[in-house]
């Protein structure tokens, strides 16, 4: 969970200072790091199945009578790094609308301008 914690942070930080000062180039960086965080997270919750599985394989450590029971909880185990990641990818999620947010109140025209802002359809010439 370590390079889920450290990606994420990246991506909340980043996403944290686009929130106050928001420049519209800054949202590739924050995309490619929650793209990072959510591939960790993927891996780091695969390598958890694979734990659980390659732990219930062994008749060994496990017996057949608490088979389903350590199945449950390695399931349940295995479900946190998702949690943690989403967690810190919504989290930077929600600042990022923050920043886009306060981004196109910055670039709307004030009132009585006259214009529609920069995303606006161009006119028909009347």
């Amino acid at each position: 969970m370590w390079p889920i914690l450290v990606f994420g942070m990246i991506t909340v930080g980043a996403a944290l200072q686009f929130a106050r000062r928001p420049v519209l180039g800054k949202l590739r960086f924050i995309a490619a790091m929650g793209l990072t965080t959510l591939v960790a997270t993927v891996h780091a919750t695969w390598l958890a199945l694979g734990a659980v599985f390659s732990y219930l394989s062994d008749p060994a450590k496990v017996p057949d009578g608490e088979l389903s029971r350590v199945l449950v909880v390695g399931l349940m185990e295995s479900t946190r790094p998702g949690s943690f990641g989403g967690l810190l990818l919504a989290l930077a999620c929600l600042l990022s609308a923050v920043g886009i947010l306060r981004a196109g109140r910055r670039l709307a025209p004030g009132p009585g301008c006259g214009t529609q802002g920069p995303w606006a359809e161009p006119s028909s010439g009347s």
